[in-house]
């Protein structure tokens, strides 16, 4: 089994779920990473994003990131990389982002904010006008281990997971 394996069937569906009585935006992936079930669960809501991504079907902590700052602070003047950067800068957090625990997470818990900062630049990257607020919901386990080679490739599998859910 590869480290990122799709499971067969709707449960892999990435298509949008919005339906007229429901106007949320909403997308779903989920695999297999490194013998765990990872779901990630992507809704758009007309103020926010939020994200959430559970293993086995468990979230433990909760983080929300604004995409607005202050405004003396200029994101896009340093924050963006030139074009021809390469995928060498793609995974690096926007130093402009504050994730801010809202559930679960100890105030020592490093690798879950810079987990939901990720998440947040990704979205940024993708959509630079993108104001609205995300929200990060993860499995306890997700970002409180120690760094791996293992937990690397979690991390950008979760990350192609969560551009596939793109509902912003």
């Amino acid at each position: 089994m590869s480290a990122a394996e799709v499971l067969p069937g709707p449960t892999t569906s990435a298509s949008n779920q919005s339906t007229e009585l429901s106007p949320i935006k909403t997308k779903q992936v989920v695999r297999h990473i490194s013998g765990k079930r990872v779901d990630v669960i992507a809704y758009s809501f007309a103020d926010k994003i939020m994200i959430l991504v559970s293993q086995n079907g468990n979230l433990g902590k909760m983080y929300y990131v604004p995409l607005v700052t202050s405004p003396s602070v200029q994101p896009y003047s340093y924050d963006m990389l030139p074009t021809d950067a390469g995928d060498d800068y793609a995974l690096l957090p926007l130093n402009h982002l504050t994730p801010v625990s809202v559930l679960g997470a100890s105030p020592d818990d490093t690798e879950g904010r810079i987990y939901a900062v990720l998440i947040a630049s990704l979205i940024c990257r993708q959509s630079p006008d993108e104001r609205r607020l995300i929200v990060v919901g993860m499995a306890h386990d997700l970002g409180g281990e120690s760094v791996t080679d293992e937990n690397r490739e979690m991390v950008v599998d979760v990350l192609q997971m969560i551009d596939e859910c793109r509902v912003w």
